[in-house]
């Protein structure tokens, strides 16, 4: 029965969808959009990314204003893991509606990272409330084709300071059977405000034990991954090899003095290479958020301007965000020539290896997806979205 309960309350509230005639439609693309009427949220469909295309359906939510964090697509599904709620939800895009197909409760909430180990098996971590003075993490590992839960279990991490106790997990990784989490502590400084402590620590896990093998420490930078199922900050080049990128500096403070940064995890090692380093803050002069890999030892950044925002307040409305090119091998860093974007938290970059396409809200108030040819660096345009955006959220290929 309770499930049940779960089920209806979602249909009816969460996805309360304007009912539209049912029609077939085969999408390739889904963009999550913020839309100026009150910041509504809704996901609109298109079926390719051209200058000459229009969306084929835009489907409204009911919510003003979403989590943006809880939205997860993968192999035709759409999943929702909400920290609100503590629901994981199953949904399929049949017709002109979003229709739950099935939900699984979960004890926890206040989610911060996910992986795939495979394409049926997520795993989600998150924080769990302090005890006993012990920083604890838990992982489940969820089977979203039988929609139950296949392991869990809660880990124990020591603390950085006694200064700092406040839990940020950042990135984790499976490979092996270890499972590799990426992780920092912080402190509140307000009611909004935060920092971090100066180390950033990469746990090894037997991940059919849960037994803590080792623990490595990083002090060039700190703050791994952001929010990371927010937006990309991390990926797996053609060899294997793990990438991933620091995000210190953010308006809130956080701990803005050490640089952003990227680095490597070779395949089949515990241990981040500690020769490898690209430090981003040195090169441009300013925090990025956010690495995309496009191929060929290439990533794409998405980096702030700290001279055009005060503080947190107009940190996300301020048109200052640039995308820039990053080699991975060389270190080197070239500005790409779009406009300049607004809005945080995006996950608004795809690539098909020959172009990327970026989701950009500029100056002009147009919200269209650029195109980059990466092979002649040549900019062209892409869809226009409609004018009622707010800004992009994120965009998904759904193929």
């Amino acid at each position: 029965m309770k499930r049940l309960l779960v089920l209806f309350f979602l249909v009816t509230f969460i996805f309360s969808c304007k009912q539209t005639p049912e029609k077939n439609i085969d999408p390739n693309f889904v963009f999550c959009l913020f839309n100026k009427d009150e910041s509504p949220t809704s996901f609109l469909f298109s079926e390719n990314l051209d200058d000459t295309d229009s969306p084929t359906l835009q489907i409204p939510l009911s919510t003003a204003r979403i989590q943006e964090r809880e939205y997860i697509y993968k192999n035709g599904f759409f999943y929702r893991l909400s920290s609100r709620t503590s629901v994981f939800t199953k949904y399929q895009l049949q017709g002109s509606s979003l229709v739950v197909i099935d939900s699984l409760p979960l004890k926890n909430s206040d989610f911060e990272t996910i992986t795939w180990k495979d394409n049926n098996n997520l795993i989600a971590v998150c924080r769990e409330d302090l005890a006993e003075k012990k920083s604890q993490a838990h992982v489940y590992q969820i089977d979203v084709a039988a929609m139950k839960i296949i392991k869990e279990d809660t880990l124990i991490l020591p603390f950085a300071t006694e200064e700092y106790k406040s839990l940020h997990l950042g990135l984790v990784d499976v490979e092996n059977e270890d499972l590799w989490l990426a992780y920092s502590f912080f402190k509140a400084t307000g009611k909004y405000g935060h920092t971090t402590s100066d180390t950033t620590y990469y746990a090894t896990i037997k991940y059919d034990s849960f037994k803590l093998v080792n623990i490595q420490k990083e002090t060039r930078s700190t703050y791994p991954g952001g929010f990371n199922i927010i937006q990309s900050y991390s990926f797996k080049d053609e060899q294997g090899d793990y990438y991933f990128m620091t995000n210190p500096g953010i308006a809130l403070g956080n701990n803005p003095n050490l640089p952003t940064a990227i680095f490597r995890k070779n395949k089949g090692q515990q241990l981040v290479d500690q020769d490898y380093m690209i430090n981003i803050s040195k090169i441009i002069g300013n925090h990025a958020y956010g690495i995309w890999y496009v191929g060929n030892g290439r990533a794409i950044i998405r980096n702030e301007q700290k001279k055009l925002y005060t503080d947190f307040s107009n940190f996300h409305a301020v048109y200052q965000f640039e995308y820039r090119l990053v080699d991975l091998k060389s270190g080197s860093i070239e500005k790409i020539d779009l406009p300049l974007d607004k809005g945080t938290q995006k996950e608004n970059v795809w690539t098909d290896k020959k172009f990327v396409y970026i989701a950009i809200d500029d100056s002009n108030d147009e919200h269209r997806v650029w195109k980059y040819n990466l092979q002649t660096k040549e900019i062209s345009k892409g869809i226009k979205l409609p004018n009622t955006t707010n800004f992009t959220v994120r965009m998904n290929y759904l193929k």
